[in-house]
């Protein structure tokens, strides 16, 4: 399945500070998979792509592949940032409580001010 974050071969290169050719072997070599879609362009899932070739910001200083990540330490930096996100929401539903409860007391105010004035 190609998803919607899928790369072009252009945007997959410059991902990688490889030239398109250098992706198209890999395809055609079975290095890399990629999938056309329905104008016959490549497409190439992140995932795919940086499990071949290390993203131009993983590359050392010399060009060579930077040290990866342990899959537990990345897994465990995921679980996290949801977690982040997940109060983060809580936070917010609730402010938006606030803010509803405030507005109907002040409405329930104004009214009754309004009932009182007349």
């Amino acid at each position: 399945m190609v998803s919607r974050m899928s790369y072009t071969i252009e945007a997959a290169a410059t991902a990688t500070g490889l030239n398109k050719k250098t992706l198209l072997r890999a395809i055609k070599s079975g290095k890399l998979t990629g999938t056309k879609d329905e104008r016959g362009e490549w497409l190439i899932e992140p995932a795919e792509l940086h499990h071949v070739f290390p993203a131009v910001a993983e590359r050392s200083a010399d060009g060579g592949a930077a040290p990866r990540y342990a899959e537990a330490d990345v897994e465990a930096l995921g679980a996290q940032i949801e977690a982040l996100l997940r109060q983060a929401g809580a936070r917010l539903r609730q402010q938006l409580d606030d803010v509803r409860r405030h507005r109907g007391d002040a409405m329930a105010f104004s009214g009754e001010a309004e009932a009182g004035s007349s």
